[in-house]
């Protein structure tokens, strides 16, 4: 017998009156009759069994109004902390993150599952354009409308680019690149910055839809669970954003509070919470103890922690335990079998008609509470509330909450979907008039950041007029300071007076962050072939900013002139180069200038801070010697006062006096201290002092003038704008040629 391969198909009908396919198989004298019908089922079998494996552990959608009253008590937490507790974070961010990964995580989990791994996205993102995108920009245009109001001019740039940047969520990117540290509200502070934590999350919102789809594509190539699978891949993100906010945080934490890296495994706890939590089934009589416990890590944590020192590092897991204990005592899973829970329970408070009412309002509150903060403080020109302005402010922020909720929230949440989903012309419109205005203000915000730039660019190229504008030239010559109609540079130019290496990006910044010990030379543009003398500036921004002075000079005397610096890093004592980047610089410095053909160090002398008398830095004299035993000669300029906490562009623009919006002449101190020290040979110093800050300014005055000789002095709360440092030169020149006559032969 030989074998033989026989494939017979036929088509029959059943007692249903199906048609159905019979296959007959033949091999050699083995026959085998099949049924497509029983292939089909065999394959639905074998695909539901899949689909059951899939969603293996995959949280149920429950209602939870404990997480309601979390949302509501968080609320309450960073409202009431920045009226009344002078800015001190209450962890209620952090808590908002987590619920943000809670929710979403369960949520887009289960759609992706049940769609077979797709995520329907127009749905997803229409949702979130009803429920956040709207009212944020209608909170955006109305800042944006009173800061233009209000606000000097100096600030309509980034006030414009700060409505921009919160309108497409990142404004925390926007904050940290303008180095605008989270902090107290104040009339300084920005009015986007509570923006920071709502861009986090928009950010959060783009990406994990990515997470889940990828989550649930690899459960099915891998045959597992799609919960299994995104708690790993969650689990990956919470450990290395964890140790990023460890990192980061040691060197840079202003940086860390309001960067995404470091926040997103908040989120992923949350998400892990919303995976996992349902698991864990506390005893009935365990559960009272853990929600209350719980509850008091919420409430506590701004009482107990400075949050602005030290989240998102370990320490926010004060706060997001409390919120996992709550959780984990609320669990519905152990409700249906052990009982309701109490009244008296975490549960039942938090389920309170009072907190549900403010966490159905909790968004529009975050929203507006904030600008009102910023700009009453600002009109009224105060640093902090009292109690009576803080419930007064509070009581505005909830009236403008509940008409945004009544007018706005509640008709965009009960309406359907927009776009293909949604029905009548009225949702059209509504969709239409978002995306015009949402078109509108990033038109304007660009259209209005390039015509400020444009206007400030064309000032600075304005030829410097000496007769009208004499600035130091005034008190060195003694001569009348004619009256002209506006000072010069005008207050929109100011924040272009940076000394110019800066805009070569060839220094160091200021902080601890790794590598910035490095020594990076600032090249001369203009070296001459053969030059008569080498001279660096080193030692801080305060050294910089006498760059103009000094480039005029080596234009003149055919110097080369470089720039070795670290802002906010003065020469100093050095004993820890593993963790002080300032201090690793100064070692580094000294081993660059044993290399390194420079025949003149210029650094500031002494320091003055506000509030602080002038003095020479502890272990500056050490680092002194060590430049003068290379053989470089030192100059030690003496330093010049700060306006502080003044902003001379936003002071002078608000209409303020001159002397109102200068520095505080108690800096100075009555003797020079490098007069009481002996310097190392071939050190010296100059004082240019009294023509910074005139000795005599009126018997009640305290302040020395913003403006000297028509010349604003400072372009912000610290630095000497260019033009100023200019209209000094020539009395410069004339103590180096009595100091250091060598550098003239």
């Amino acid at each position: 017998m030989t074998d033989e391969l026989v494939l017979n198909i036929q088509t029959f009908r059943d007692g249903t009156n199906r048609s159905l396919f019979q296959s007959s198989v033949c091999i050699g004298d083995l026959a085998v009759v099949v049924t497509i019908s029983d292939l089909v089922q065999r394959v639905s079998r074998k695909e539901s069994a899949r689909r059951i494996g899939l969603a293996s552990g995959l949280p149920a959608r429950d209602h939870r109004p404990e997480l309601d009253g979390l949302r509501g008590l968080a609320l309450l937490g960073v409202v009431l902390f920045h009226y009344f507790g002078n800015g001190r974070v209450s962890g209620g961010i952090d808590i908002f993150l987590a619920i943000s990964g809670f929710l979403f995580t369960g949520m887009l989990l289960r759609e992706s599952v049940q769609s077979g791994g797709t995520i329907d996205l127009w749905k997803y993102f229409a949702r979130l354009v009803r429920r956040i995108i709207i009212p944020a920009v209608i909170v955006v245009l109305s800042i944006l409308a009173v800061g233009l109001l209000i606000q000097p001019s100096t600030k309509f740039p980034q006030l414009f680019a700060e409505s921009r940047a919160s309108l497409l969520y990142v404004e925390n990117f926007e904050l940290i690149n303008s180095q605008l540290a989270y902090g107290a509200a104040g009339p300084a502070s920005s009015p986007f910055q509570h923006f920071w934590s709502l861009s986090v999350q928009g950010q959060f919102y783009l990406i994990w839809p990515l997470v889940t789809v990828v989550a649930v594509y690899l459960a099915k190539r891998l045959r597992t669970s799609a919960v299994l699978v995104m708690a790993s891949l969650i689990g990956v993100i919470v450990i290395v954003s964890f140790l990023l906010a460890i990192r980061i945080g040691d060197y840079n934490q202003d940086a860390a509070y309001l960067m995404t890296v470091t926040r997103a495994w908040e989120i992923g706890f949350g998400g892990v919470l919303a995976l996992f939590g349902a698991t864990v089934r506390l005893p009935r009589a365990w559960r009272f103890f853990v929600g209350w416990i719980g509850l008091a890590l919420v409430v506590s944590c701004g009482f107990f922690i400075d949050g602005a020192m030290l989240f998102p590092g370990p320490w926010a897991l004060w706060p997001l335990v409390g919120f996992a204990l709550v959780m984990v005592a609320s669990n519905p899973s152990v409700e249906s079998v052990a009982g309701p829970h109490s009244k008296w329970s975490s549960h039942g408070f938090l389920s309170a008609k009072p907190l549900a009412w403010i966490a159905q309002r909790a968004y529009a509150i975050y929203l507006w509470h904030w600008p009102l903060l910023v700009f009453y403080l600002e009109i009224r020109s105060k640093h902090e509330l009292s109690v009576s302005e803080a419930v007064g402010l509070l009581i505005v922020a909830l009236v403008l909450a509940m008409l945004m909720y009544r007018f706005v929230e509640k008709p965009l949440k009960v309406a359907q979907t927009f776009g293909p989903y949604s029905s009548g012309s009225d949702r059209k419109t509504v969709n239409r008039m978002l995306v015009v205005t949402a078109v509108l203000l990033l038109t304007a915000s660009s259209v209005g950041l390039t015509a400020l730039n444009r206007v400030s660019e064309a000032e600075k190229q304005i030829g410097w007029d000496f007769d009208n504008y004499p600035g130091a030239l005034s008190l060195y010559n003694g001569e009348a300071v004619p009256k002209v109609d506006q000072y010069l540079p005008s207050t929109g130019a100011l924040r272009h007076e940076k000394a110019a290496f800066y805009e070569r990006n060839c220094y160091q910044p200021m902080g601890n962050e790794p590598g910035t010990d490095r020594i990076q030379v600032c090249e001369d543009p203009n070296r001459p072939e053969n030059p008569s003398a080498t001279i660096v500036l080193s030692g801080g921004s305060h050294a910089g900013h006498w760059y103009r002075a000094w480039e005029v000079l080596a234009e003149k005397y055919n110097w080369e002139l470089l720039v070795v610096n670290k802002d906010a890093c003065v020469f100093q004592a050095v004993s820890d180069t593993q963790n002080d980047m300032c201090q690793s610089w100064n070692a580094n410095y000294m081993e660059w200038l044993l290399t390194a053909d420079v025949d003149l160090v210029v650094t500031p002398g002494t320091r003055m801070l506000t509030g602080e008398p002038e003095v020479i830095w502890p272990g500056a004299q050490d680092r002194w010697e060590e430049i003068t035993a290379t053989g470089t000669h030192l100059l030690l300029m003496r330093g010049t006062p700060r306006p502080g906490g003044t902003q001379v562009d936003d002071c002078l623009a608000g209409g303020n006096t001159p002397v109102e919006c200068g520095a505080d002449s108690n800096q100075i101190a009555e003797r020079n201290p490098m007069e009481l020290v002996t310097l190392p040979d071939k050190a010296f110093y100059v004082d240019l002092t009294d023509y910074v800050c005139p000795a005599v300014l009126g018997e009640e005055e305290e302040n020395c003038s913003a403006v000297v000789g028509n010349v604003v002095v400072w372009y912000d709360g610290s630095h000497l704008t260019n033009a100023y440092v200019e209209t000094l030169t020539p009395i410069l020149e004339e103590q180096l040629v009595t100091e250091a006559a060598w550098l003239f032969e």
